[in-house]
């Protein structure tokens, strides 16, 4: 009697853990996903990667909803803390909104560090128009890393998933998680014609959304080639190996400068010239000792030629005397 074929629980280091997606009007036959999971243990170390775990062949619409729901609620293990998507595919990024003038301020009171033109350059990457579309998908055997508040809910998740993977072995994958069930719809944007509609709409956002992030780019854009062309001049003004400076021409430093900078380069400017004005000063000092001593000189030979007048008119006597 030959024996029944059992279901694999576990391959190459990964749990399996088959999940059944719902049916649709298009395909109402029930269909078996399988899920793979194992601790995260990634070539770069990650202080995170204790109490994280990695998930290989998510479904194509899986958000952090389903996965803080699966793990939480449908395996009652352990909390999450936060859910790293792979590329995603026809979807949303998620955006990092551009740092507000407040925080700009705060982050300037803690470092003072002048920033350079490359680092302010790196600020434009932050400026993004609003995604066009509300939910993300994701390719075809994409990955995932969720992490848990600690490793106890970690090791509780991996525990329940085993569990669940032995029980629908078990039963035939009739006791199969069924995915995304008891999520509330408002929890999760929808698919199918809805999620298009969606999208035309968000093709034209707010004008006041996309003035301010034009804005902010421009701004930041401005800042970064005044820094570059004020890095520029700072850099004629250093002298070479030689000990000279080389003159070219550019952009005046005082049109793009700000006071504090152009103080700064006077300051510099100031002290590099400090020997010229001592050599100065000791030129001035030498020809006002020759010019002292050319009127001694003088007033020598005036004196000379008084007296000699003078000795001269005692000798003479006047007529009539």
């Amino acid at each position: 009697m030959p024996k029944k074929e059992k279901s694999v629980t576990e391959i190459s280091g990964y749990t399996v853990l088959p999940i059944q997606l719902p049916t649709v009007p298009a395909l109402p036959e029930p269909v078996t996903h399988y899920l793979y999971v194992r601790p995260h243990e990634p070539r770069i170390p990650d202080p995170d990667a204790a109490r994280s775990l990695f998930l290989v062949n998510i479904p194509i619409d899986t958000t952090e909803t389903h996965l803080r729901h699966l793990f939480t609620s449908q395996l009652s293990a352990g909390r999450v803390e936060r859910v790293q998507f792979e590329g995603v595919f026809g979807g949303s990024k998620t955006r990092q909104q551009p740092p507000t003038d407040q925080e700009d301020r705060q982050k300037n009171r803690k470092k003072r560090k002048r920033q350079t033109a490359d680092e302010l350059e790196g600020k434009l990457d932050k400026f993004e128009f609003p995604s066009t579309w509300d939910r993300e998908l994701h390719a075809s055997g994409s990955h995932a890393v969720v992490t848990f508040v600690d490793k106890p809910a970690m090791e509780a998740s991996l525990k329940a998933a085993r569990k669940a993977g032995k029980r629908s072995s078990s039963s035939n994958n009739k006791n199969n998680i069924v995915w995304g069930e008891g999520i509330e719809e408002h929890r999760i944007s929808a698919l199918g014609p809805a999620r298009y509609k969606k999208h035309i709409k968000l093709g034209f956002p707010p004008a006041d959304e996309l003035l301010s992030i034009v804005n902010g780019y421009m701004a930041t854009f401005t800042q970064v080639e005044e820094t570059r062309a004020l890095e520029a001049a700072r850099k004629q003004q250093e002298p070479d190996e030689d000990g000279f400076v080389t003159v070219t021409r550019g952009p005046k430093l005082t049109d793009i400068a700000r006071d504090e900078e152009v103080r700064e380069l006077v300051e510099k400017q100031k002290k590099r010239e400090e020997g010229l004005g001592d050599f100065y000063r000791f030129q001035m000092r030498e020809k006002r000792k020759e010019r002292q001593n050319e009127l001694l000189k003088k007033f020598d030979e005036d004196k000379r030629k008084i007296a000699e007048l003078k000795r001269r008119k005692g000798g003479i006597v006047p007529e009539g005397v």
